[in-house]
């Protein structure tokens, strides 16, 4: 049932206007009877569904909870579509989703949920993922990258995720490497890649992504009010959550699929272009060491390059900024 359920609510969207029992069993080779018990199921899961007899059906509004049936209707089309795990409260979709793929999950294989008690972000940082306002997010991928170039995993799915931001939203975000995406100073998104590897090759890497949506400044604890931001307090748009979490995928397989297709050189210049840091004096911590230097390029590893007082270029693999001068 649950194929069906999401099939019916691709078509009904899918459909200009109202659509027939009729029209919707041919779309999605199924019987007029059984698209009526789907269409009765969905009512009771709080799709509004208007019905007018010989006109057939047509869907009012849907429900913004992280919906199985809505997220497999709207990843109906993708290349990457794999199982969708829904979960009301987990410690981390990462640890879900690492632990999935260590159990043989395919590539697009989709973690999400409501709620996460132990999200985090790099070097282990508490991200806070309260219920209901944010995407909280994990995706399974299989990239054939050599171990050393898998940093490039988390630039592609900032690069989709800024895009999508961009050109769907109307959010002015731009990219903080190695794996934050800001408006302003204000962090809006926390991407962090993690993986397994094997002979110097990923085995599987797993993208995980922390979207602040519907925040009102309110909503995020006083320590970090002025620091972060949501889509909701940048866009002028009205944010429905599954609509975000629709483009955004569609934004990041975009970019994943022409990594792997086209390598990484024709999206260096969009990554240049989206980041926060280019052209900047920077203080970047690298291990035990600090130093400053302009960010003038990605390398074809995406490691930050840095031009030193020195006029020496030096590449960062690791590191973190800590304050733009």
């Amino acid at each position: 049932m649950e194929a069906l359920e999401a099939g019916v609510v691709h078509g009904l969207k899918s459909a200009s206007g109202y659509i027939t029992r009729a029209e919707l069993a041919g779309a999605i080779g199924s019987s007029a009877s059984d698209v009526a018990k789907a269409i009765g199921a969905l009512r009771l899961r709080g799709y509004r569904i208007d019905e007018v007899p010989g006109e057939g059906y047509r869907l009012l509004s849907a429900p913004d909870a992280l919906d199985e049936h809505e997220i497999r209707a709207a990843l109906r089309n993708s290349r990457l579509k794999g199982e969708v795990h829904v979960f009301q409260q987990v410690s981390s979709t990462n640890d879900a989703a690492l632990s999935l793929a260590r159990r043989g999950a395919g590539e697009g294989t989709l973690v999400i949920a409501e709620e996460q008690t132990e999200g985090r972000g790099r070097l282990r940082r508490k991200w806070c993922s309260a219920p209901g306002l944010g995407l909280w997010f994990s995706l399974v991928l299989r990239p054939d990258l050599e171990a050393r170039r898998s940093a490039l995993v988390s630039l592609v799915g900032a690069l989709g995720i800024a895009t999508a931001l961009r050109q769907e939203w109307g959010v002015k975000a731009q990219i903080k490497w190695p794996n934050d995406i800001v408006v302003g100073a204000k962090k809006i998104c926390g991407v962090l890649s993690e993986g397994e590897f094997n002979d110097g090759r990923v085995r599987f890497m797993v993208l995980g992504v922390g979207l602040n949506t519907l925040h009102g400044r309110q909503d995020f604890p006083p320590d970090i009010r002025a620091k972060a931001t949501s889509v909701r307090l940048e866009s002028a748009n009205e944010v429905r959550r599954l609509d975000l979490l629709s483009s955004v995928l569609r934004a990041v397989e975009a970019r994943y699929l022409a990594l792997g297709s086209d390598g990484f050189g024709g999206m260096r210049g969009e990554l240049l272009l989206l980041s926060s840091l280019v052209g900047k004096m920077t203080r970047v911590v690298t291990g035990d060491s600090e130093l400053e230097g302009t960010v003038v390029d990605l390398d074809e590893n995406g490691a930050l390059v840095v031009r030193l007082e020195s006029g020496h270029l030096k590449s960062i693999v690791a590191g973190e900024v800590v304050r733009v001068i």
